[in-house]
């Protein structure tokens, strides 16, 4: 896939290649109100969704697994993706999340090819720090555009490690 850049342009074109195998696949039939993954180490939530919701999910997968500071830090990224797929992406579509070999991955779809921007270096101008907080918190991060065929939209995929 293509670099991510940080001037608001659209999304490259995707290939099924440029997947990144080590995310697990859900099968689209499984999206529900609330849908949990195998051994309830997973979860996928259709809008509506708030980030509070999905903080209460992401702390219920990370119980017993994860440290006061990973969590946090989890948590964190999840109302920055939410809030933004809310303020900037047309509203939410999706929220899924799991825990899988020692990371937790977090996907949230939203309705806008738009790529999120980092922050404009300028300490006066308000916002943008979410998408750079989420990047430096984040082992892995990667956007791919929505398939599902009922108009345009991105799913952010991000990777945590457990410590």
């Amino acid at each position: 896939m293509s670099e991510l850049t940080d001037e608001g342009s659209r999304l490259p074109e995707f290939s099924p290649a440029d997947r990144d195998s080590r995310l697990p696949e859900f099968d689209p039939e499984a999206v529900g109100v609330r849908s949990p993954g195998p051994a309830e180490r997973s979860v996928r939530i259709a809008a509506p969704l708030k980030a509070r919701g999905a903080r209460a999910e992401v702390s219920r997968l990370l119980a017993g697994v994860a440290g006061e500071r990973c969590v946090n830090d989890a948590l964190l990224v999840v109302s920055e993706l939410i809030s933004n797929a809310d303020r900037h992406g047309g509203g939410l579509r999706e929220f899924a999340a799991g825990v899988e070999d020692g990371h937790l991955w977090l996907e949230v779809a939203d309705h806008s090819e738009v790529l999120p921007e980092s922050a404009a270096h300028d300490p006066l101008v308000p916002g943008g720090f979410g998408w750079s907080l989420v990047r430096r918190l984040s082992a892995d991060a990667l956007i791919r555009p929505w398939t599902a065929g009922d108009g345009p939209g991105k799913t952010i995929v991000v990777s945590l490690r457990l410590e």
